[in-house]
């Protein structure tokens, strides 16, 4: 059996894990990034959201997509199973919070979200060279139809 050798292990490939390895890397460390899931081929997504097994992670029921929920008492997490973690579930959106979420919930009162967090989202954004898409394609168009139905127009925006 060959020896591993690395300086440093990164459990996870999602947006956290893959920055981390990628930085340590530069600095000469020898970096593994381990990933419980897959590598995933265009053809590997599912075409709608009813094609479970393609979608939904959860292995003892024979489904191995991409797609993990965790229930927990207060709130539901949502991540990526594979290589890419969570930028595999992101939809290439990348919203910031309103000021409300971070004042509801269980979370409210562990600190002050919004002024915590907000410089993060400002390096993010840079990072991941985020614009919005001038362009509405068909399924933009709809939930533009549907906001304004509901009377939400004012809450819809290019992503």
């Amino acid at each position: 059996m060959n020896k591993l050798d690395y300086d440093y292990v990164i459990i996870g490939s999602g947006f956290g894990g893959s920055v981390s390895a990628l930085r340590l890397a530069e600095k000469g460390y020898k970096v593994l990034v381990i990933e419980k899931g897959k590598w995933f081929k265009s053809s590997d997504f599912p075409k709608t959201n009813w094609q479970l097994k393609k979608w939904i992670w959860e292995p003892k029921f024979g489904l191995k997509g991409f797609f993990k929920m965790t229930f927990l008492n207060h709130v539901t997490i949502l991540s990526g199973v594979g290589v890419g973690g969570g930028s595999l579930t992101y939809a290439n959106t990348l919203p910031i919070p309103k000021k409300n979420f971070f004042n509801s919930g269980s979370w409210a009162s562990l600190n002050n979200w919004d002024t915590t967090l907000n410089p993060f989202y400002k390096i993010a954004y840079k990072m991941l060279g985020a614009t919005v898409n001038p362009k509405l394609f068909e399924a933009d168009k709809s939930l533009k139809c549907i906001a304004k139905e509901i009377n939400k127009e004012s809450k819809f925006k290019p992503t």
